[in-house]
């Protein structure tokens, strides 16, 4: 291990934080590089770009994941013992220990380090279930470094604690030659995966930072292949990005299986779990150039070559660990990043990095897709007079979506070497005035954007409120939050009210000045609600708050659900009724906030998983008497105001929204349709659109319904009979977990890719 590297963990163990990440990492850099100049800490110039030979020494790294680790709240009586604990506490004991690899027949030192790839926790880290987590591996000694899973960030998100102990949701740290890298490919407050606008910015600064070929290992929660990554755009961008460094390994977790795969070049390694049939641990060694992987069972199994012997280790992986940087087989010449065409026959011209004569280059076999579906392609002739050899190619694009697209190359020549590429572009739409205008911001947004009179506000994951100008999308004023904002801001014509994870609640006016801020010691996802100059807003304990709009002081807390309230408010009778991600639907008085009563949600009322089919991220509506709720499970429920589930359909709703007139209910369903219905919960009519499961409510007003799909694809529907009036790509696939934002002349769509996107509002 380099002096650096050793004095670099000695000090993130005693700062508690870590690294690239972190301030306290910045700081103990600074401090060591004046004692120790002659160590290089930052990325050489590139001038020294190639080694085939990486600065590595011998080590070994401890990998486990999916602890599920079950929520402990403060009521709880302490804890004896978690899932898992046999393999817990054995584990603890061999991360001091040598290690015998018995499949390559080889020693490793003790594990400098332990890597936990998300699921550490069941439901998230409400109340004090994350020091549950952290005293089950207690007697780990190294330093340990965690990244979040979903089971981690669907519930009580923990941006917060990796905020506090690793400098936040992605970092990274030097070991031995090795640059070792965490991102976040968990979803706030959503089980479905992505990598984010602000990580995909931080991964490739932090990747550019390092010297040219240093090998690196990447360390994630999802697998990036199959069903899990399920948008080509999340999965195809990344892998390009990587395969622009020497990535030697990705390791990931989830599936609870001992797998290894090879995504386009880049070998992955699925670890276990701790607990069940694969109870046990990785183990990740460098020793003389050579990278190995092996997976240690707690308990002896059959060999699956041989059922009469038994194995203790598995091999997963052997190879050489290079300090080659890598070189791209080609790059997209054409069509640049972000072309628009007007017509629906695209060329497509490839620069491979080989001479104008190479018959390999001629020979590759050549893969297009567009948004993850291939596509028929014609040759077409390529200019000869260039250096490098080209291929040109056309197809297609008839039944294409105007707006952003992703086009996926992939080229293998005959020797099998591949490589993949990626670029967008843009079909015109026939309406030439459609696109009012598109920005990308550094961060993803999943909270719905909001309006003022004059200015469009849109909240990051990055905490950062931004006020665009509504025609034109240039930024006006910026207000920094210290955590994600997620939650969709609440506008009067004085205020903007918003929550963050820093655990506070910010009113500001519409010139972007404090106002006030309410601290509310934990996280706050809610989505708030104005109410006769109250504030009502839910955090991620469970409480909901009743805030004074003028001064912020509170008027009263309801103590409280088991968990996070996340889905904004909604005033009935003189209640508040609301939902959290403990099953139950709650009325509390609005004036006091004394229970008035407590009910199961429809799916949570079968008993099954509470926690997971819980009435908690989608607002409810309210016709007369019948309360309308939806949930995980997709069950939509009608109550009457004593808190009795009367009636529930079967139509796999996912999101419900008023329609303009407010007499009748839109819900978004699971299955791509959006349906209609009366104040009973009959179906009015029903219309198959893209849509998704994400519990985004469509947006409705006198002359139009706005819903737009998982991966960008806006409808505008006549809210008559549900027809679709107009139709955009506001997204090359990337995911929307934002709801359509409307005023009188624009419509406005925010991507976890960072793009807004203004369309003008279309006329009947």
């Amino acid at each position: 291990m380099r002096l650096l590297d050793t004095l670099l963990l000695m000090g993130t163990s005693f700062y508690g934080t870590t690294l690239h990440g972190g301030f306290n990492e910045m700081l103990t850099r600074i401090l060591l590089t004046v004692l120790f100049t002659a160590i290089p800490v930052l990325a050489d110039d590139a001038a020294q770009a190639q080694t085939t030979r990486p600065d590595t020494n011998n080590f070994s790294v401890m990998h486990i994941t999916d602890l599920h680790v079950s929520p402990h709240l403060y009521r709880q009586a302490p804890v004896t013992t978690v899932r898992g604990q046999d393999t817990i506490t054995w584990l603890c004991a061999e991360s001091h220990k040598t290690q015998q690899v018995e499949p390559y027949g080889i020693t490793t030192p003790p594990p400098s380090c332990v890597f936990a790839t998300g699921d550490m926790t069941e439901y998230g880290v409400i109340d004090d279930t994350w020091d549950v987590f952290k005293k089950a591996l207690s007697d780990i000694k190294v330093p340990l470094y965690v990244t979040p899973g979903n089971h981690d960030n669907t519930w009580v998100a923990m941006y917060h604690i990796m905020r506090s102990e690793y400098g936040g949701q992605d970092y990274s740290f030097d070991l031995n030659g090795v640059h070792f890298v965490f991102i976040n490919s968990a979803s706030p407050q959503e089980p479905t995966p992505s990598i984010d606008a602000k990580t995909r910015i931080w991964l490739k600064k932090d990747l550019d930072s390092i010297k040219l070929g240093m090998p690196v290992v990447l360390s994630l929660h999802h697998p990036l292949e199959g069903n899990e990554f399920a948008s080509p755009a999340e999965h195809d961008t990344l892998i390009d990005l990587l395969k622009n460094y020497n990535v030697a390994l990705i390791l990931y977790g989830h599936g609870h299986s001992i797998v290894h795969k090879n995504l386009e070049g880049i070998d992955a390694v699925m670890g276990g779990s701790t607990f069940g049939k694969n109870s046990g641990y990785g183990l990740l060694s460098v020793q003389n150039g050579t990278l190995r992987y092996a997976y240690r069972f707690l308990k002896p199994r059959n060999d699956k070559k041989d059922a009469n012997t038994e194995i203790t280790w598995k091999g997963v992986l052997e190879k050489p660990l290079t300090g080659k940087q890598p070189q791209r087989l080609f790059k997209i010449d054409f069509p640049t990043e972000d072309k628009t065409f007007k017509d629906r026959h695209l060329g497509v011209d490839l620069e491979f990095n080989l001479p104008r004569t190479s018959t390999e280059a001629e020979k590759a076999g050549i893969e297009i897709r567009v948004d993850g579906k291939k596509v028929e392609l014609k040759p077409t002739p390529s200019d000869s007079s260039k250096d490098k050899y080209h291929r040109a190619l056309s197809f297609a694009a008839t039944d294409v979506t105007p707006g952003a697209h992703l086009l996926t190359v992939k080229a293998t020549l005959p020797n099998g070497q591949s490589d993949i590429r990626t670029a967008t572009f843009h079909i015109a739409s026939p309406n030439p005035k459609a696109l009012a205008w598109t920005i990308n911001l550094p961060a993803s947004v999943k909270a719905g954007p909001a309006v003022t009179a004059d200015a469009l506000i849109v909240a990051g994951t990055d905490g950062t409120v931004r006020a665009l100008d509504k025609d034109t999308g240039k930024e006006k004023w910026v207000f920094i939050t210290g955590g994600e904002i997620i939650a969709t801001p609440a506008v009067n014509r004085k205020c903007i009210i918003f929550p963050s994870g820093d655990g506070k609640v910010y009113s500001i006016d519409h010139k972007g000045n404090k106002i006030w801020s309410f601290d509310a010691h934990t996280p706050v996802y809610g989505i708030p609600l104005i109410h006769n100059q109250t504030v009502y807003v839910g955090d991620n304990s469970g409480r909901l708050h009743a805030l004074n709009l003028l001064t912020g002081k509170s008027k009263w807390t309801f103590e409280r659900a088991d968990f996070t309230i996340e889905s904004k408010p909604y005033f009935w009778k003189n209640m508040i009724v609301f939902g959290a991600w403990d099953g139950y639907v709650y009325a509390v008085n609005a004036a006091d906030g004394k229970l008035v009563w407590k009910t199961l949600g429809p799916k949570s009322s079968e008993k099954k998983a509470l926690r997971y089919y819980a009435p908690a991220d989608c607002g409810f509506v309210a016709i007369k008497d019948h309360l309308f709720v939806c949930d995980r499970g997709y069950q939509l429920g009608i109550y009457t105001p004593d808190g009795k589930m009367v009636s529930t359909s079967d139509e796999k709703v996912a999101a419900i929204a008023f329609d303009a007139t407010c007499n009748y209910v839109l819900g978004r369903t699971t299955d791509n349709r959006l349906c209609k219905f009366d104040e009973s919960g009959t179906k009015i009519w029903d219309i198959k659109i893209p849509a998704g499961r994400f519990p985004i409510p469509p947006t409705s007003t006198k002359n139009h319904v706005y819903i737009c799909s998982n991966q960008g694809r806006l409808n505008i529907l006549s809210p008559e009979d549900g027809k679709s009036m107009f139709e955009y790509q506001a997204t090359p696939g990337f995911y929307v977990m934002a709801p359509v934002c409307v005023d009188k002349n624009h419509c406005y769509i925010a991507g976890m890719d960072g793009s807004i996107t203004a369309l003008n509002v279309i006329s009947n």
